[in-house]
């Protein structure tokens, strides 16, 4: 039996070579720091339960007839020993499969696995241990493959692990080390330039956290080349591992790194910290995860806010990337403008349609803000007009000044600002909802309505109390959290 290496105790990966005197020794694929005294009986006790587990399944007399004898190993294999690997290469490519099935991706990140990787690591360390028994080339490359399966599914799990807490360099070491195990073989060509399209973009997000922005850049880029290359390559093909769906959302990720990565590079370049940037996706991952499942949206709405960040930090910079309501604030709020036009019934006995037409406002800080459709018919306080005189209703003009108001500009560097949450079509959803509650006001009067966003501006606010933002035209909005706890959604 082969020597093992020292393991960490939590995932069962392999663990660097202390040096002489260490105490402990910090695991390159999880990042738990073992004492070294732990990881040495974790690892006595494997070679404990490796042992016991060969003698149960090969007589002794048989291990040490054979050593030598190529015919009688060959026998023992095909009679005891594949019969009992069948059901684990099963169960272990089952593994395999089903982890590379979901989407590899920091942003947004995966949750959190239902296991842990240590029961592949221990698993295929007792396949490695009877693979001198393999002598066929068939039995050779069925053990070869089970082990290349059950070490891919361990640093993949642990890879899940890692980006599941934004951990980007443990994540990175268990792709480049599951690419480490796969074969150049034919079988296996495409999985192999999957991850590495995962390894390029991961270490696009490693450099940007190193203040790298412009190498962070040029290997985003790559990543996407490559996810575009895979993607001609895949085609149609039935291979679960390398499949469209995923490979979609992945290149999603590595659009949205890209962009993430320009913003950082645009704010270094400007003398300002790009980890600013960085830490701001990191804080908004768990708030775009609830607005996934809270209304059902797809991933497809990340590369959108992405852009819109990107637009944000160049505006921060100077440039006048954005459409600003002028004034004086100390905070910026991003407002989505939607315009609807919907029909309408009026009369009892001679009943006739007409349309009408308004500007809604959306702030598009979901789920911090009360109401975040602006009130622009009065629903909320019941002073709503007909719906044929809609432009009486106080809001009406409101948000139509607003919108005429706003001048393409930079914000102020020196203020905070939120980059908006949600994507436009999000926002005309949201608007779809108001026109739902207006129409129940109107007794069901209105026949069609749609939707069309047309933009963001941002607009100034001063804060009245820890809750409540005022502007200097007349708006004001509540938030669901005290704006101290908001702070790091802002740039």
């Amino acid at each position: 039996m082969e020597a093992v290496a020292l393991r960490c105790t939590n995932c069962g990966a392999p663990l660097p070579k202390p040096q002489q005197g260490e105490e402990w020794v910090r695991c390159e694929y999880c990042g738990f720091l073992n004492k070294i005294v732990d990881a040495t009986r974790y690892v006595e006790r494997l070679k404990g339960e490796l042992q016991k587990w060969i003698r149960e399944l090969l007589p002794p007399a048989a291990v040490s007839a054979t050593v030598a004898d190529v015919a009688a190993r060959h026998q023992i294999f095909q009679g005891l020993i594949k019969p009992k690997l069948l059901m684990a290469r099963a169960n272990i490519r089952a593994k395999y499969l089903q982890y590379l099935s979901n989407p590899l991706t920091p942003i947004p990140p995966p949750t959190q696995p239902g296991e842990e990787p240590k029961a592949f690591f221990e698993e295929t360390l007792k396949i490695q241990a009877v693979k001198d028994f393999a002598v066929s080339e068939e039995d050779s490359k069925f053990v070869y493959e089970t082990i290349v399966y059950g070490n891919t599914a361990g640093y993949v799990l642990n890879a899940i692990w890692a980006l599941s807490r934004f951990d980007v360099k443990s994540a990175l070491k268990n792709i480049d080390e599951a690419l480490s195990e796969i074969p150049e073989d034919p079988g296996f060509t495409l999985m192999k330039q999957r991850l590495s399209a995962v390894k390029t973009v991961l270490a696009s997000l490693e450099q940007l956290y190193a203040r790298n922005t412009a190498a962070a850049l040029d290997l985003a880029k790559t990543g996407v080349d490559q996810y575009n290359l895979l993607l001609e390559r895949v085609g149609s093909s039935p291979i679960p591992e390398v499949n469209k769906g995923v490979l979609e959302v992945e290149k999603i990720a590595a659009e949205s790194i890209y962009r993430l990565s320009d913003a950082a590079h645009k704010f270094f370049t400007a003398g300002r910290d790009p980890l600013e940037i960085v830490k701001w996706v990191e804080t908004y991952t768990s708030v775009f995860k609830w607005l996934r499942d809270t209304f059902k949206r797809p991933v497809q709405d990340l590369v959108e806010i992405m852009d819109d960040l990107k637009k944000l930090a160049y505006s921060k910079t100077g440039s006048p990337e954005v459409n600003l309501l002028p004034g004086r604030g100390s905070l910026y709020v991003p407002f989505h403008v939607v315009e609807c036009r919907f029909s309408f019934v009026k009369g009892i006995v001679f009943r006739k349609g007409g349309e009408s037409r308004l500007t809604v406002l959306v702030a598009s800080i979901p789920p911090y803000v009360e109401n975040p459709v602006l009130d622009v018919l009065g629903v909320y306080t019941g002073r709503m007009p007909p719906p044929e005189r809609i432009e009486e209703a106080p809001g009406y003009s409101l948000a139509k000044n607003i919108v005429s108001s706003a001048i393409s500009s930079s914000v102020p560097g020196e203020v905070r600002a939120f980059p908006p949450f949600i994507s436009s079509v999000l926002a005309e959803k949201l608007v779809d909802g108001y026109i739902e509650a207006v129409n129940s006001k109107y007794r069901g009067k209105i026949t069609f309505a749609s939707s069309q966003a047309a933009g963001l501006v941002y607009m100034p606010f001063n804060t009245l109390d820890q809750k409540t933002l005022v502007n200097e035209k007349g708006l004001s909005m509540r938030l669901t959290v005290e704006l101290n706890n908001l702070l790091k959604l802002t740039i």
